[in-house]
């Protein structure tokens, strides 16, 4: 049986409105009596899920973890106790925000207790708003008030894919062996320190509770899932997931986010294994 699920948040478990539909609920939770432990794990910081998390009805016990900021850090569900982090340094996150300051994007910089936006636009305030994020609007492009706080990633943020993804191209001989780069939600560029993603922290976190890879499933949609899908030892790919993410996985459900992919998955592969 399997008995680590690592699974994606947004486009992948929760719906449009940010949160977690019933179908959804009620398999996690008659997997979880089974004896499989879920892991959230998200580009999100873990502050941004504690809504979600009561839905599940994950955050009474630190029994349980999450994964957050694509794998930067690993927090306990209840009193969110870190377990894991890996930030960036100061100077590279800002050779990375003095480069997007001249670009036509919202930049976010994550610290464990909350995130800062530059260069905000409406919609990304709203989305945040919706995520019950701890977020501040910044009006100039000064983040040296950052200097002595613990950064976990920064991100630009564009509804335009092509746009960040010819950012990314450009910024290159900035990044290379530098930065771990992903993208998520078709809205993120983001920027993490080298070797941090979702299935690096998979591993680490599947080694410390001492569960073999084999025994671990993976579910995601984006780019940002993709090395934890490879990683586990089943990957799974939701009906929505980008053509890539689909061709890393070893199953592909048929159903999209809105329709309970995560639900399908724990019904074929932990339910009735």
């Amino acid at each position: 049986m399997y008995e680590l699920m690592f699974s994606d948040l947004d486009e992948t478990l929760l719906t449009s409105d940010h949160h977690v539909p019933p179908i959804n609920r009620q398999a996690i939770a008659l997997a979880r009596k089974k004896g499989l432990k879920f892991i959230p794990a998200t580009g999100r910081g873990y502050e941004m899920t504690r809504e979600i998390l009561h839905e599940l009805e994950m955050d009474q016990s630190d029994e349980d973890y999450i994964i957050a900021f694509n794998g930067g850090m690993i927090v306990t569900t209840g009193t969110f106790q870190e377990i894991l982090f890996q930030g960036m340094e100061y100077a590279l996150v800002k050779e990375l925000f003095d480069f997007g300051k001249h670009l036509d994007v919202c930049m976010e910089i994550f610290t464990p207790e909350g995130c800062f936006l530059f260069h905000a636009n409406q919609d990304e305030i709203d989305r945040k708003i919706k995520q019950k994020a701890n977020f501040k609007v910044i009006e100039d492009f000064d983040m040296s008030f950052t200097k002595d706080m613990r950064i976990a990633k920064i991100i630009f943020q564009k509804c335009d894919m092509p746009y960040l993804r010819e950012v990314a191209r450009q910024m290159e001989p900035l990044t290379r062996d530098r930065v771990a780069v992903s993208y998520s939600s078709m809205r993120y560029l983001e920027f993490n320190a080298p070797g941090v993603n979702k299935g690096q922290a998979l591993a680490w976190l599947a080694r410390y509770l001492g569960i073999p890879l084999e025994k671990t499933i993976a579910i995601g949609d984006n780019e940002n899932d993709m090395e934890m899908i490879k990683m586990a030892g089943l990957g799974i790919a939701v009906q929505n997931a980008l053509p890539d993410v689909k061709e890393a996985a070893d199953v592909v459900t048929t159903k999209d986010f809105s329709q309970g992919a995560v639900a399908e998955a724990i019904e074929r592969f932990v339910l009735h294994d």
